[in-house]
């Protein structure tokens, strides 16, 4: 009996894990795809900014240019 009850609470809290690390994956998700969104080029985006992700990588390389 005792190890049935042993049993039942590891079960409950293996449960309860796999819904917290559930939980956890849908926010990755969720956060991956804002982050892939933001790195999709506009339309009139010129090439030389493409793969810039930061407002100092882009003055960096717009100094190298002029």
């Amino acid at each position: 009996h005792e190890i049935q009850v042993g049993l039942v609470s590891e079960l409950g809290e293996k449960t309860a894990e796999i819904a917290r690390l559930d939980e956890e994956r849908k926010k990755l998700q969720e956060e991956l795809g804002a982050l892939q969104l933001s790195m999709t080029p506009v339309e009139d985006e010129p090439e030389t900014a493409r793969g810039l992700s930061t407002r100092a990588e882009l003055i960096k390389r717009s100094g190298c240019l002029g």
